[in-house]
């Protein structure tokens, strides 16, 4: 299972102040993700790695594979359970 430390993004970055140093602002965002802010008080977009990206769909796709298995697990409640050896 693919643990990843993603957390809240403090600080939002103007629009046209990461057009003026996209370069940097996207070395960044290999390490943390980045918000950026089309305008006041209008949308913000979140910049991230693809490596994060990749792992935070996984982080998702591991959370539904636990649910769907423990929604399968209660419908067979009382039905005999055979675990599979690995």
């Amino acid at each position: 299972m693919t643990t990843a430390a993603f957390q809240k993004v403090q600080k939002s970055i103007d629009i046209s102040d990461f057009r003026a140093a996209m370069a940097s602002h996207l070395k960044k965002a290999k390490s943390k993700p980045l918000v950026v802010s089309a305008r006041r008080g209008g949308d913000s977009f979140v910049v991230l790695s693809v490596d994060a990206y990749n792992k935070l769909v996984e982080a998702w796709e591991d959370e539904m594979d636990a649910k769907e298995l423990a929604h399968l697990r209660a419908l067979q409640k009382g039905k005999k359970w055979v675990e599979l050896k690995r």
